[in-house]
């Protein structure tokens, strides 16, 4: 009997693998909103980086689920910490993930409402007035609604507008840095992302949803680049600018075709402007898109606990991370049994988040915990 015992023992130790690793640590953060500083606290806090803000996380994953842009005024310092963990922690054997967020994605269009004058003022540099008066005079040449006020203008244009714009160009460091990045990531049976999968708008696998990001982005900026092209738009116009330049066109073209003189061109030039004139209804700006979306924060518990299980078992995973809406005053919320996080809390805190702070949650296998820091 006892040698049966030790039998199945040693049968049943083989089974097991000696050496089967641990879960990973996976730490997640919502937006930053440029609050740069607040960013190194929560990092700090969470063990990733240390004084001198150079990884420290070994092999562990750092998510960052977008919107680290706008509002705050330390953009570029952020998307320059984010640039170099990426690369420190993959030397580490570790990760971060850096997903896009709808506030990225704005800017990547042309919407700077949100930018802050300090964000504009960073990219700014000796020739910054040149380039001012250049921009003028050359928009002041081609402007279609009449003479343009240049004060105004330079208000609207203020020092290190145009240089903005042009970092954030497909071939420029920190707009090809950007464009490389998904909006949603699947990692150890967590689904992060900023805002959620509307089950209404898209039944699309992630990598699909990524790949229809990564077209609209592209679509738009080949129309942009016709538009340059063709003397329609400068190289720094808004995004109201530019659907405006798309839809003037497609006018035209519409006026032409009823002249029976449309050529071959107009309808490849059409193509190419359609997306732009469309831009609103696609998961890039969308109000039910997954950049937008706000229905795991805003849903019941009754009329979203079968929605969520739902896309759980669709994704086949245990739970979904997110961000966008802000869970003030600065707490995590759990939802639906734990198999829903709503990780923005608000870090930049005072006029736009009152009462928030940074936090961070960790998962660790099946085990999930938020941790804070302390405003003073």
């Amino acid at each position: 009997m006892r040698h049966c015992h030790l039998a199945s023992l040693v049968l049943l130790a083989a089974f097991i693998p000696l050496d089967a690793a641990p879960p990973p640590r996976i730490v997640a953060i919502g937006d930053v909103h440029g609050a740069d500083v607040a960013f190194v606290s929560i990092l700090q806090r969470a063990g990733l980086i240390d004084p001198q803000r150079r990884w420290t996380g070994g092999a562990a994953v750092f998510v960052q689920t977008g919107d680290f842009m706008d509002r705050g005024t330390g953009d570029r310092a952020i998307m320059d910490l984010l640039m170099a963990l990426e690369a420190q922690a993959t030397a580490s054997g570790g990760r971060v993930q850096t997903l896009l967020g709808n506030h990225e994605i704005m800017n990547l269009l042309g919407e700077n409402k949100d930018v802050a004058p300090e964000v504009f003022q960073s990219f700014a540099d000796d020739r910054s007035e040149s380039r001012r008066e250049q921009g003028f005079q050359a928009e002041a040449k081609t402007s279609r609604g009449g003479s343009l006020d240049k004060a105004a203008w330079l208000v609207a244009h203020p020092p290190g507008f145009i240089e903005y714009h042009e970092a954030l160009k497909p071939n420029a460091p920190y707009g090809k840095w950007l464009r490389s990045k998904p909006i949603v990531a699947e990692i150890e049976g967590t689904v992060f992302m900023h805002a959620g999968i509307n089950p209404d708008f898209t039944t699309d696998s992630i990598d699909n949803i990524n790949r229809r990001v990564r077209r609209e982005l592209t679509e738009w900026d080949d129309g942009v680049r016709w538009l340059e092209q063709h003397d329609l738009v400068m190289p720094f116009s808004k995004l109201s600018e530019v659907v405006g330049a798309a839809q003037a066109e497609l006018m035209r073209f519409e006026a032409k075709r009823k002249k029976n003189s449309v050529s071959d061109d107009d309808i490849t030039a059409a193509k190419i402007l359609l997306p732009l004139v469309n831009i609103g209804s696609s998961s890039l700006l969308s109000g039910e898109g997954p950049l937008w979306f706000r229905g795991y924060s805003t849903w019941t518990d009754e009329e979203g606990a079968g929605r969520i299980a739902t896309l759980l078992r669709k994704y086949h995973v245990k739970r979904f991370v997110t961000a966008h809406t802000p869970q003030l005053p600065g707490h995590i919320t759990t939802r639906f049994g734990g198999t829903l996080f709503l990780i923005d809390t608000g870090m930049l805190d005072g006029r736009f988040f009152p009462g928030g702070r940074p936090s961070a949650l960790e998962i660790v296998g099946d085990t999930a915990t938020p941790m804070y820091v302390e405003r003073n």
